[in-house]
């Protein structure tokens, strides 16, 4: 791990996993009250609404395995264990992330890993999901691929993601959240300025709607859809296998 952060806009370019796992491992302590306070509480609409789909998506399943990538604190993964047979496994590369979702939740198995090599076999999950995760990856491309691989023939892949909205009015306030109100509150309450001016830059960077449709297509996806949440202040997209 390097001694000092890199630089805001140098880890936004690089995505150096060194850099970014410093990030979170400091953040974890205050994460989840920083993205529920932060996002107004609709991270758990978002997380409720991915859920929704995943198990109108595993129905005719009768015990689905889904795969939580970049699993953060768990919360998303804990939120997939509702849906009907489920067994659920969350990877991240954060221990520190980790040992929080583990106190959350003991039937979920959280593990270590790498979200560009799965110690996974290929063809072994029903659906594979990520909370505001895949953002971070060093190689998005690879990450992408790497849950095609994973996923069996007809799986499918849920990806949550903040957006930028379309609508100029919202994209201007939003942005001005995002930006300048955003960073200064989560200092204010003991989390990491750096993290938070980190979060709209990386945002701003990232493919969105139809563009990241294609990076799913690119993956070997056969079929996308975008779906946007809130204000299109965040996006849920769905590929299929």
């Amino acid at each position: 791990m390097p001694e000092k952060p890199l630089p805001v806009e140098t880890l936004v370019s690089s995505k150096s996993r060194d850099g970014v796992q410093t990030m979170f491992n400091e953040i974890a302590p205050k994460y989840d009250f920083l993205n529920h306070a932060l996002s107004f509480g609709n991270d758990y609409y978002w997380r409720f609404r991915t859920r929704y789909l995943a198990s109108q998506l595993m129905k005719k399943i009768n015990k689905p395995e889904i795969l939580d990538v970049a699993t953060g604190t768990g919360d998303l993964a804990i939120a997939l264990r509702k849906v009907k047979g489920a067994r659920v496994t969350g990877v991240d590369f954060s221990e520190e992330m980790l040992a929080i979702a583990r106190k959350k939740n003991h039937d979920i198995a959280f593990i270590s890993g790498d979200a560009l090599n799965l110690q996974f076999p290929s063809e072994r999950f029903d659906l594979v999901t990520a909370g505001f995760g895949v953002r971070n990856f060093e190689d998005l491309s690879r990450g992408l691929k790497e849950f095609h691989r994973v996923l069996k023939p007809g799986g499918y892949t849920l990806i949550i993601e903040p957006m930028i909205p379309t609508s100029p009015l919202i994209r201007q306030a939003y942005l001005a959240y995002f930006k300048k109100v955003l960073p200064k509150v989560a200092s204010l309450f003991g989390g990491s300025s750096f993290a938070y001016d980190y979060l709209p830059k990386s945002v701003e960077k990232f493919p969105q709607g139809e563009a990241f449709l294609k990076e799913l297509g690119k993956a070997g996806f056969r079929s996308g859809k975008v779906i946007t949440m809130t204000l299109e202040t965040a996006v849920l997209y769905l590929g299929e296998k």
